[in-house]
């Protein structure tokens, strides 16, 4: 009977001693990792300035007025308010453009209405650097306003 006893004593330590041999190796590889600061990592990153140009258009052939807001990170504050197409000699409406030079971010965010039920649309696309990246449409109607959104994430 006192063999049994030992046999399973030295079963049990042996058990709870590879549980500790792990936690020590655990405990002993995270010590021994650098200790990198936050501003250490920002440093690392590096993000290259680019160009974005948020082009708007419509296709309501006269008189068209829309409410744009979007995010200026360099303010901190949301750019918000009223714009109004202009047309050339024929008619043709031209398109409003919002140009972020140097922005070193990697998010847009922003939007565009028509505050009435005009059945024309109402387009945005973003450039980033001279390349499409991002478009999209909306047409009102008698129910809905033509609304776009240009919430973007760029990727590195």
């Amino acid at each position: 009977m006192s063999n049994l006893k030992t046999t399973h004593f030295i079963r049990q330590f042996m058990k709870i001693l590879k549980h500790l041999t792990t936690i020590v190796l655990i405990t002993l590889f995270t010590s021994c990792t650098t200790n990198t600061t936050i501003e250490e990592i920002d440093d690392e990153i590096e993000f290259t300035a680019k160009t974005i140009e948020i082009i708007l258009t419509t296709s309501q052939l006269e008189f068209d007025e829309i409410m744009v807001s979007y995010y200026d990170f360099d303010l901190s504050e949301w750019v918000y308010g009223p714009m109004q197409f202009t047309y050339d000699a024929e008619g043709n409406p031209e398109p409003i453009t919002i140009t972020l030079n140097d922005y070193a971010y990697n998010t847009i965010e922003g939007e565009a209405y028509r505050k009435n039920n005009l059945e024309s649309s109402l387009k945005v696309q973003v450039y980033i650097d001279e390349v499409l990246h991002f478009e999209t449409e909306s047409i009102g109607t008698e129910l809905e306003w033509a609304h776009v959104d240009f919430n973007y994430t760029i990727d590195e």
